[in-house]
């Protein structure tokens, strides 16, 4: 089933708050995992990252990352440690060229100790296979100040339940982009024989993962955000909605059939978008409430 939302401000402002809230009025459309993609109004200096590390507690870790990191020339400028219960989700600062960013993915993957989750000089990605509000204890969602976001929280219905599945999705070959999907993508093999032809590299087998891929490429292609998500409401078969996010939209897509739902509200203040009203009425913020047409494509952008 899953549950999805996202939000968009007119400036700045408790987007983690928003978030929390939103997602913790859909639990009950998934328990399996929760996960947000939190973006910051400033970017970060134009050679600077931040990554997202996923490492088991061990002795030499942290070393075997530096190093990791180092041989695809980036330098650390600093390290934000995040341990819970024997693992951790650490945000390294690091420079580097942006060409670089794949290579330094694949040598920190292939220490075994370690997976990145997410790169990015707006966004940081925070997920795992824990309650909303654990997520929140955990990480302190709530306290992040923003411009905007996107959450998850996953009912598993085909792939396994881990970290690696669990939403938010990204593309490490265009940072600051992300996705949450409800729904399923029943073309899903043919649609990934044709991106993995292109060079398009899989990390796990679920199909929202395909999503992202599908838009970036698109979006590498040329094409504008509206104009790729239009083309996958054509291309991918199935039942679905979903929330794209870059640097600075929030795009929506709605199948054509309109089997999965989606909600939105357009205020002055605020826009957001979610599988139920009741998360958008949550937010007690003024605005036009309703529902997303069949086949429609909407894209919001930050101010």
């Amino acid at each position: 089933m899953c549950g999805i939302a996202g939000v968009l401000l007119n400036g700045k402002g408790e987007i983690g708050l928003f978030l929390s809230v939103m997602l913790g009025g859909l639990q009950h459309r998934g328990l399996d995992s929760a996960g947000v993609a939190l973006y910051r109004s400033e970017e970060m200096p134009g050679d600077e990252f931040m990554i997202r590390v996923f490492t088991r507690d061990v002795i030499g870790a942290l070393s075997k990352i530096s190093a990791a990191i180092a041989s695809a020339g980036g330098d650390i400028r600093n390290i934000k440690l995040n341990s819970i219960k024997g693992y951790s989700f650490d945000l390294y600062t690091v420079r580097a060229h942006e060409k670089d960013l794949p290579q330094m993915v694949k040598n920190i993957n292939a220490t075994e100790l370690s997976k990145v989750l997410s790169i990015g000089r707006k966004m940081d990605i925070i997920k795992d296979t824990v309650s909303v509000e654990e997520l929140d204890r955990n990480f302190k969602v709530r306290d992040f100040i923003g411009s905007h976001g996107i959450g998850h929280v996953r009912f598993s219905t085909e792939s396994r339940v881990d970290l690696f599945h669990a939403h938010p999705f990204q593309s490490f070959d265009h940072i600051d982009v992300a996705l949450v999907h409800n729904g399923q993508i029943t073309n899903y093999w043919k649609a990934r024989e044709r991106l993995e032809q292109k060079g398009v590299k899989f990390q796990t087998e679920n199909d929202s993962e395909l999503i992202v891929h599908y838009i970036t490429d698109r979006l590498k292609d040329g094409e504008a955000l509206d104009e790729a998500l239009k083309a996958s409401v054509e291309d991918l078969d199935g039942p679905f909605s979903y929330v794209f996010s870059t640097e600075c939209e929030l795009g929506m897509v709605r199948d054509k059939l309109g089997l999965r739902p989606m909600v939105i509200l357009e205020g002055e203040e605020i826009r957001a978008v979610a599988s139920e009203e009741n998360a958008l009425r949550l937010l007690n913020k003024k605005g036009v409430i309703r529902n997303v047409k069949p086949g429609e494509v909407i894209c919001w952008k930050t101010v």
